[in-house]
């Protein structure tokens, strides 16, 4: 058996590395009650989305406890409950109020990667969906 052993230099402690963190929800699977074509408002469709939320680049966990880092079953439930609350005509509409929830789920939130997609809407094609990347400074909304 061969052990992974993470070796720091002798003058490097752990709070003194940088570390670019992302914490990821990937491929949410969910029937959202989305569009504007009169097909789309009989019901929920498949819908898909891949969240990335980036932290502080001074963000370290030392005690191996859950108030160290974002929480992430937070973040799924919050989006699932949202996505479930109400009809959206937008995916551009649905995007900025998941990236909303993302920013105030946690202020060590710096930035969100998140990519959506509806994905039975075109029998020509896989998906029809949005990306966006945004930091929590350019965002107008983040505190709400």
């Amino acid at each position: 058996m061969v052990a992974s052993i993470l070796f720091l230099a002798p003058a490097m402690s752990l709070l003194e590395i940088e570390l670019e963190k992302w914490i990821c929800l990937d491929g949410l699977h969910l029937n959202v009650s989305i569009g504007i074509h009169d097909f789309e408002r009989a019901g929920p469709q498949p819908y898909s989305l891949e969240i990335a939320l980036q932290l502080q680049n001074d963000y370290h966990t030392l005690r191996d406890e859950i108030a160290e880092t974002v929480d992430y079953d937070k973040l799924r439930n919050n989006v699932i409950a949202h996505l479930a609350s109400k009809h959206f005509n937008l995916q551009e509409t649905l995007v900025q109020d998941v990236i909303s929830l993302c920013f105030a789920l946690d202020d060590r939130v710096i930035k969100v990667d998140i990519h959506t997609a509806k994905t039975s809407v075109y029998a020509d094609c896989n998906a029809v969906g949005l990306h966006y990347i945004v930091e929590r400074h350019q965002w107008p909304v983040a505190t709400q």
